[in-house]
């Protein structure tokens, strides 16, 4: 065994080599020391006997990261500060993982739900320009249409004033519950603004729709309508996600907090489902 000896003060100190490379020996102590200035203070570390035993039966190739535990003693107090402990990497944990805070777990699912709602708008819109982009009719072409009543304040459903039904596979036929209101339904049909809709009376209760197969330009300006509405889709929930951000800021929540990982991670995860609609549109027509 190759040792130094340094005098510190009037103390001498005996300084071996580090510990872990005495793992397989029958030495019962190791110390290794550190001479601190001119004081004269000394630092010991001890290995014990139990631990000592432990690493002895170790097989060969035993690295730094395999010594055994070293447990510190101080001149200071003279006392031992405990076992030194171990520490990895792999043991911090992800602010992506962290437990969210009770009282700010309303705030999220408030949230999470105001994006989630936008999303399935936007998908159940989708469903319906894909269905006209393909020539497809289906009653729920009209479900935009709201019919305002004279003796009512607020505008009603077609569904709740009429029926619709598709004939020979390209017309929509409307039948109203009350003659008196045939009017107002066709004017609300007009106000939806629904591309080639319009609608013809056939008798005192009945409105008629052709729907013409749309053309190679017609499906070129659904996609951008797809476009329009993906964006402002994506608006809406970033618009959310900032109100979000900000009551939980208000909340004293730092920004690297996991309860503003977690608010940004449904912004980024509902903005890429809008994203994977859209992308769907364009595949299903072409574009």
């Amino acid at each position: 065994m190759f040792s130094t000896c340094i005098r510190a003060g009037s103390r001498y100190s005996l300084l071996t080599r580090p510990a872990y490379l005495y793992a397989r020996s029958n030495t019962p102590v190791i110390s290794r020391s550190s001479v601190a200035g001119a004081a004269g203070v000394q630092r010991s570390f001890h290995i014990s006997t139990a631990l000592l035993k432990k690493g002895g039966n170790r097989k060969q190739g035993t690295t730094k990261e395999d010594a055994p535990a070293v447990e510190e003693e101080d001149d200071f107090g003279g006392g031992k500060k405990g076992k030194k402990k171990s520490f990895s990497v792999a043991d911090l944990t992800p602010a992506s993982q962290s437990k969210v805070a009770p009282e700010a777990k309303s705030e999220i699912d408030k949230t999470s739900k105001k994006m989630t709602s936008t999303v399935e708008w936007y998908r159940k819109e989708m469903s319906l320009l894909t269905n006209r982009a393909l020539g497809r009719v289906t009653p729920a072409i009209l479900d935009s249409v709201r019919v305002q009543l004279p003796d009512l304040d607020v505008p009603l459903k077609l569904s709740e004033v009429a029926t619709v039904g598709v004939k020979e596979g390209t017309v929509l036929v409307v039948t109203a519950f009350d003659e008196h209101n045939l009017k107002a339904i066709e004017k609300g049909i007009y106000h939806a603004e629904i591309p080639h809709c319009v609608p013809q009376r056939a008798d005192g209760r009945t409105i008629r729709i052709p729907m013409p197969k749309p053309t190679l330009e017609d499906r070129a300006s659904y996609v951008k309508t797809a476009s329009k509405q993906c964006e402002e889709t994506k608006v809406k929930i970033r618009s959310a996600n900032t109100a979000g951000l900000k009551s939980l800021t208000k909340m004293g929540y730092e920004k690297r907090s996991s309860e503003l990982v977690e608010m940004q991670s449904l912004s980024d995860t509902n903005v890429g489902e809008v994203e994977k609609i859209f992308q769907k549109i364009k595949k299903d027509l072409g574009a």
